[in-house]
């Protein structure tokens, strides 16, 4: 009986290191797990009993993969097939036509074949790939005065999947900002509507530098404005972008047409100068800042600035509470209108 579980047991580990790699060091040691990646000088293994082991290729003396690799060479096209490390250090690739022999300083990196498919040529459809926050907050007040007030933000991003091989591809991000407020008091009513949505379209050509085009539109009653279009582009770059913390910065130029309600309407060019933040300060607590400032070349002095905060903590799942300020100013409105137009809201939001 012992004779015939051992028997079964030394099967199960011949079968599964068929279907797994070999990597052996140059100590003697031999270890087996399934590949990762292959970058920067490091081999990355994932083993069923050790998890995800990082090895120095400096240490590697023999390794083979099993599966189709997909190979990215230094100014060349990527190459896949079945790969070997020679005794030199560089790599033997078998592909459907020859066997290659192929510098390991050429190569970039090697994964295999299906994962790079998969997050390199493939490409999510519209709808997927979102991610960002979605709130949604009211106030209502019952005394002397009654006062009902509405807000909405929605802050979204779509990138492909993050791949260990960059190639260009486009961003969008997406924002739009809805303020509803109406108050009663003594027969007299007074209504106040806010909206500002825009879309930004960027074009990343290297993994931090891209070049982007715009539109936005406005309407802001408290600025007596009606409608305010808004198209442009430029260039940015993302300055910090890790799990933690995101900083980009833009510069473009921007053309604007702007109608207000007493009938006056204009025409200008507008520089395009902003930032945005995005900081986990901790397991449940986030925030995002962004400011958009638009110095007015048509008329000279004159500008404009878009700037919103939002804190939000988790509460469960992907709810969250959120906190709001946000500021639309306009250095120029019409008589008897205020530059600014500074909303401070509180609400639950939800990730996605």
């Amino acid at each position: 009986m012992k004779s015939t579980v051992l028997t079964i047991c030394v099967l199960v580990c011949a079968s599964v290191c068929a279907f797994a790699d070999v990597v052996t060091l140059k100590n003697g040691d031999r270890v087996t797990g399934t590949l990762v990646t292959i970058k920067g000088g490091t081999l990355t293994l994932k083993s069923d009993i050790l998890g995800t082991l990082t090895i120095p290729m400096a240490k590697v003396a023999t390794y083979s993969v099993e599966k189709q690799v997909a190979v990215v060479i230094k100014g060349r096209e990527p190459m896949e097939g079945n790969l070997e490390l020679a005794p030199s250090g560089d790599w033997n690739l078998k592909t459907k036509e020859k066997t290659e022999t192929i510098p390991a300083a050429q190569v970039d990196t090697i994964m295999p074949a299906a994962d790079y498919e998969k997050l390199v040529v493939a490409t999510p459809h519209v709808w997927q790939a979102w991610k960002g926050l979605a709130s949604l907050g009211e106030s209502i007040q019952h005394g002397n005065q009654q006062t009902n007030t509405f807000t909405t933000t929605i802050a979204a991003v779509r990138e492909r999947p993050a791949a260990p091989i960059f190639q260009m591809h486009t961003r969008t991000n997406f924002g739009l900002t809805t303020l509803l407020s109406h108050a009663e008091a003594d027969g007299s009513n007074v209504t106040s509507h806010t909206l500002s949505t825009n879309l930004r379209e960027d074009l990343l050509f290297t993994p931090t530098n891209f070049v982007f085009g715009m539109a936005q539109l406005d309407h802001i009653s408290t600025e007596g404005l009606y409608m305010r279009q808004t198209y442009g582009g430029g260039f940015g770059r993302d300055v910090i972008k890790n799990p933690r913390t995101t900083f980009s910065v833009i510069g473009g130029l921007t053309a604007q047409h702007e109608k207000f309600f007493s009938g006056l309407s204009d025409e200008t060019l507008n520089g395009l100068i902003g930032e945005t933040l995005g900081e986990q300060l901790s397991k449940r607590m986030r925030l995002d800042h962004s400011l958009i400032f638009y110095p007015n070349f048509t008329q000279t002095g004159e500008y404009r600035f878009d700037t919103t905060t939002t804190l939000a903590i988790k509460l469960f799942n992907k709810f969250s509470f959120t906190a709001s300020a946000i500021d639309l100013f306009l250095s120029n409105p019409p008589p008897g209108n205020e530059r600014n137009n500074i909303t401070l809201s509180m609400g639950i939001g939800y990730t996605f």
